[in-house]
This record gives C-alpha cells, structure tokens and sequence, in this order.
C-alpha cells in the first residue's frame, strides 16, 4: 500500500525588524544609590547631627562638674564619704572623655563641611578651590587656628558665591565667629585655671576650677545648639530669617 503522503509545513511568517531594539519592559530605573549626591548636603547633615550630639554630652559633662563642684564645697567644711569622691571623680573623668571625642568628632566633621562649602562655591564660579585640601583642613580643624582660619576660609567662598541675598549670610557668618571666638577664650581660661589648680593643694582653687570647666562646657554645648540652624543657613538648606519685617510708624 502506498505510505500516505506528509503534511505540508506551514510557511512561516517572515522574522519581524524592528529599526530600534525594542525596549518593552526592559527599561530598569536608576537604583537610588547610583543617583548622584549632594556632598553638601551630605557633609551638613553629618555635621549638624554631630552638633546635636556634642551638645548633649557637653551638657552632661557640665552637670557632672557642678555635681563635683557641690561636692568640693561641701567638703571644705565637712568631711565626705571615700565613695562619693571617687564616684564623682569617675564621673569627671569618663564625660570628660565623652567630650573630648565628641568634639574632636564634630570638628573633624566642621572641616569636611568647610572643604565641601567651598568645592561647591569655587566650581559655581568656573574655578577650583586654589588652597591644597590638607591647607583647608589645618585652618579648619586645628584648635585656636581654626577661630581665625576657618571664617577666613568660608569668606574666601562666600566672596567667590556671590549670592544675592544682601549681605544676611554674611552677617550670619561674623555672628558665628564672634561666638566661636568666645567659646575657645572662655575654654582656653578654664584650661589655664584647671592646670594651675593641679599644682596647688588649695580646696578652694580647686573648687573655683571646676566652677570654670563647667561654665565652660555649658557655654560650649549652648555654642553647639545655637550654630546648628546656622550652618544649615550658610550651607543654604534653611529658610534665612535673618532681617525682620519692616515697621511703619502711623501718626495717631
């Protein structure tokens, strides 16, 4: 018997082209890392957030001493149990290193914002920033250096910004470092007060420089708390409230 014949192959349909390679469901967004960042905003944020931490330990600090000062008082007329003056003097000792890093970590954070500020000020302009970064750094982050270099640094930025706000960042500016160099004057008298309290038995000068210290930390955490809306002021991520409305005088 003859075999029955095959089926026909359907003709198949000719390979489609595209004159673009087609993109259906294949478009994958950005991933949030991968989009660029504000290193302004960044290193305010770091900055301001170490401000807010620095504040609060330097007000513990503070409470710490005037509790060792009541105590060097008291002592002065009465006699104190062994415990309470070693408790206390730890106390002393470990808020005092708390501090210690947190200052050192707030500053360390002040001299990467200062160094951002004035990337961000001296590209807007078309330059780049004409002091080596470990310049900007020394000025910015050294005690004592850094009451006179690091306003000096931020005025370099601000006169290269040019910002047409009428002076208010300015303004902000100088305020900022008047208080700094109030801060490190009334820090560098306790210090000069608590060395030579170090090398007398005196209870009563020792009582007068823990006073200091603790005027000291308190002025120096207020510093920290007072600053931070105004560096977000100058770094621009805050509403500049800087100038009052001005006031008509009406004739009764």
């Amino acid at each position: 018997m003859p075999s029955p014949p095959r089926p026909r192959r359907r003709r198949l349909a000719p390979t489609p082209s595209y004159a673009s390679v087609p993109g259906w469901g294949l478009i994958e967004p950005p991933r949030e890392e991968d989009a660029a960042t504000d290193p302004v905003a960044e290193s305010t944020d770091a900055l301001t957030r170490a401000m807010w931490l620095v504040a609060v330990v330097l007000a513990a600090a503070s409470a710490v001493h005037v509790v060792r000062y009541v105590i060097a008082v008291i002592n002065r007329s009465r006699p104190i149990p062994v415990w309470i003056d070693w408790l206390s003097s730890i106390a002393v000792l470990v808020f005092g290193l708390m501090a210690l890093v947190g200052v050192v970590v707030a500053t360390v954070s002040f001299g990467r914002w200062v160094r951002e500020i004035r990337t961000r000020s001296f590209e807007s302009a078309g330059f780049t920033d004409p002091r080596r970064r470990i310049v900007v750094l020394a000025l910015s982050v050294i005690p004592l250096v850094n009451v006179i270099g690091a306003p000096w640094l931020l005025h370099e930025a601000a006169v290269v910004d040019r910002i047409g706000d009428g002076g208010r960042r300015f303004r902000v500016g100088i305020r900022l470092a008047a208080a700094w160099a109030i801060v490190n004057a009334v820090a560098l008298l306790a210090f000069a007060y608590r060395i030579a309290a170090w090398t007398t038995d005196s209870l009563q000068t020792d009582a007068d420089a823990l006073a200091l210290v603790a005027g000291s930390l308190a002025v120096s955490a207020l510093f920290a708390w007072w600053a931070v809306p105004r560096v977000e002021r100058l770094a621009g991520f805050a509403e500049d409230t800087d100038i009052s409305e001005p006031r008509r005088l009406v004739a009764a």
